[in-house]
């Protein structure tokens, strides 16, 4: 089984770099996302939206992160389960932050963002971010929450991060390919972590 783990995170880690270097080849297909999502743009959901990108940002996603740690290690006393979500957690958004440096992939032009950024595009780090938390909180917190109260924070977690996603290409802020070079890096975090745990 540990075998097929790691055969499986190197496949997201592959499927991580290689859109980074292909990313130019898929120009055509991003700019005919963006092209639709800026066709059916709904303004009543840009509040939402905006929410999902502070509700992921780094620091919102360190507290949320935290206080669970710290409620995972002294109410539950399993120190050793939240040093793995927190470091893990860590460990991607170094990864986030050094691949937008090393790939200097432009981010569209952002006509409809709520803040102009300047890093670069790829990889999403919010989706990244939010999807890796909304897989391993409901691992971590498995042992300790019967199964529907667990269903229910996978179910609302998910949502987040799906949202998330959305949220990134309806601000104008990524592309298409930044969302997938996240969720590639956000299944190999979490079967990491699950190795770890």
């Amino acid at each position: 089984m540990k075998i097929v783990t790691i055969v499986f995170v190197i496949l997201n880690l592959t499927g991580f770099l290689v859109l980074a270097i292909v990313n130019p080849l898929l120009d055509p297909l991003n700019f005919r996302v963006r092209k639709w999502i800026n066709g059916n743009r709904r303004p009543g959901l840009r509040p939402l939206m905006i929410l999902t990108h502070k509700y992921n940002d780094v620091l919102s996603l360190s507290v949320q992160l935290l206080v669970l740690a710290l409620l995972i290690g002294f109410v539950l006393h399993n120190w050793s389960h939240a040093m793995v979500l927190t470091s893990v957690m860590f460990v991607q958004t170094t990864v986030v932050s050094v691949s937008k440096r090393l790939t200097s992939i432009d981010r569209p032009p952002q006509i409809a963002s709520h803040v102009f950024m300047t890093s670069g595009s790829y990889p999403s780090g919010h989706s990244a971010a939010s999807l890796s938390f909304a897989l391993l909180v409901p691992t971590v917190l498995k042992p300790y929450l019967p199964l529907p109260v667990l269903i229910m924070i996978a179910v609302y977690l998910m949502a987040v991060a799906l949202m998330t996603a959305y949220g990134r290409l309806y601000l104008d802020v990524h592309w298409l390919s930044d969302i997938f070079g996240g969720w590639f890096l956000a299944t190999a975090t979490y079967l990491l972590s699950r190795m770890l745990l």
